[in-house]
């Protein structure tokens, strides 16, 4: 029998991706018995360059996390879960501060969703959820949203043909 995860992390950014995530993980949680917590994570990058970050500031990401957490504390609620840890994180980085929080937290299992970014724009811009598949201290499940269509550029793969 194959070994299940004990404890199941799922990073939330508040996105519609971040809650299939949470629908994916609720419904592993339904079926392991695992343990579940959830970690809402706000960027302390400023958002122009060159200025910081105000106490005002933190404390308002803070709250707005706080509000989410609730919500989707509730939302998990719902199924009968009982979340085992709650917490909002600020940090610089966003991948570091959710790589910590697995770290800290002991996790088997990183449930993060992902937005459905071309393959084109995902090697341009970078992924979270593929830095953090790399670089995760336990196994991650990527919950995919609705991937973005890219246009074609003059190749087709076989089978494409509409017979």
């Amino acid at each position: 029998m194959p070994d299940f995860p004990a404890r199941i992390l799922i990073a939330d950014d508040g996105s519609p991706e971040a809650g299939r995530a949470i629908d994916a993980a609720v419904n592993l949680v339904r079926v392991t018995g695992a343990a579940l917590s959830l970690v809402h994570v706000k960027s302390l990058e400023p958002a122009v360059a060159g200025t910081t970050v105000t106490p005002v500031r933190v404390d308002q990401l803070r709250e707005q996390g706080e509000e989410l957490v609730g919500r989707r504390t509730a939302r998990i609620g719902e199924y009968g879960i009982r979340l085992e840890h709650v917490e909002v994180r600020l940090g610089r980085s966003i991948e570091a501060t959710v790589l910590r929080a697995a770290a800290d937290l002991g996790t088997d299992l990183l449930v993060v969703g992902a937005r459905g970014r071309g393959t084109v724009r995902r090697r341009a811009l970078g992924d979270l959820s593929t830095r953090l598949v790399g670089d995760a201290p336990c196994s991650v499940l990527v919950v995919r949203g609705q991937p973005s269509p890219e246009p074609a550029r003059g190749l087709r793969a076989y089978g494409d043909e509409d017979h």
